[in-house]
């Protein structure tokens, strides 16, 4: 087998795939040490992987610029000579960016994710679920990235799973000086309240009511996290909580501070976003919140302290990969079903403690 010196990475989106990316690179640099590893991303991801101290070289794509942008790119890459790409996006913008990179006369090789369109489409359309029965167990996004590169001789068994946020020293420092400003107290939880889809968030009712009772009975302050994207949702919880129960940091700070302010908190709650992705790599108790998407499409948080919520009793679930903008059977009880009772429970239980009353 040829050496392999320079490696290429391509994932372009989203946060939670791009943190779950991290754990090809860590075994990667296990088997090639001295091998350069070069990532291309889109530029509002790109804070994810920057500090990473295994990455060598980031193309960041500027979405704006369309064709013109990613053959600015393509033209970069033509010129590094790489002996190896992990495409592990695989959709029309990562083909184009390697088209004509591999040749007999170019020694690159290039390796693609598989994406189980297939028995993704029979589980989502008809509920046959095939998954198990393909790999005797549900194969984990982070372990489909790795799969890509098994000819290149990585295992996945040798690794748990957890993503990487390698956070710099002046996101922790900013983020400790937002929570002096706040007059926040030391032990505070984190809420990521937020999804890209309706289908995969819990309502702000339920969030409130959840928020509140903490507030009520143990005094705990809650902050709410998120993006720009997010604040219509967190503005609806915050009209129903306590004036001094909560306070929004959404769409207020940068991603990096967001990923300090929840690796200094006392657990997060979130849906299955890429905030509860984050909150695995920080490594904190977390409580997960799962609507219309399932474990089989591999986007459960690794980590030891993890508690998920789900409605495991529906006939319609799931009814997306990704989530809907409603729910198709009009009834959404994949999360209206979903008690503030049953989720502080399930922090008590995660944190051990007992509520009172």
């Amino acid at each position: 087998m040829k050496m392999i010196n320079r490696i290429l990475l391509i994932r372009l989106s989203s946060l939670g795939d791009v943190l779950l990316s991290t754990p090809l690179i860590s075994l990667l640099r296990q088997k090639y040490p001295s091998a350069k590893i070069d990532f291309v991303i889109f530029q509002e991801y790109s804070e994810l992987i920057r500090h990473h101290p295994e990455i060598h070289q980031i193309f960041e794509i500027n979405k704006e610029e369309g064709l013109q942008g990613l053959n600015r790119i393509k033209k970069k890459l033509n010129s590094e000579k790489y002996d190896v790409i992990l495409d592990i996006h695989n959709n029309f913008r990562s083909r184009w960016l390697t088209l004509r990179l591999s040749s007999f006369f170019s020694g690159t090789r290039i390796y693609r994710i598989r994406k189980q369109k297939f028995a993704r489409f029979l589980l989502v359309k008809f509920k046959i679920n095939l998954y198990r029965k393909l790999y005797g167990k549900i194969i984990s996004v982070w372990e489909k990235y790795v799969r890509t590169a098994v000819h290149l001789g990585l295992n996945p068994e040798s690794h748990t799973g957890k993503p990487d946020l390698y956070l710099p020293d002046d996101a922790r420092l900013s983020a400790e000086k937002i929570l002096k400003e706040l007059n926040v107290p030391s032990s505070y939880i984190a809420v990521a309240p937020g999804a890209m889809h309706y289908t995969k968030r819990w309502s702000a009712e339920n969030y409130a009511s959840v928020i509140n009772r903490l507030f009520r009975e143990a005094g705990q302050t809650t902050l709410l996290v998120g993006g720009v994207s997010d604040r219509q949702v967190v503005q609806g919880i915050l009209k129903k909580v306590d004036k001094e129960a909560a306070i929004s940091l959404a769409g207020e700070i940068s991603l990096l501070e967001t990923a300090a302010i929840i690796k200094n908190s006392r657990f997060l709650l979130t849906n299955d976003s890429g905030l509860m992705h984050v909150g695995s790599a920080m490594d904190i108790p977390l409580v997960a919140i799962f609507g219309s998407t399932v474990e089989e499409f591999g986007f459960f948080p690794a980590g030891s302290d993890i508690n998920i919520v789900q409605n495991e009793t529906l006939y319609c679930r799931p009814c997306s990969h990704i989530g809907r903008s409603t729910c198709p059977e009009g009834h959404f009880k994949c999360m209206e079903e979903i008690s503030p009772d049953v989720v502080t429970e399930r922090i008590d239980s995660l944190l051990g403690e007992k509520r009172k009353g």
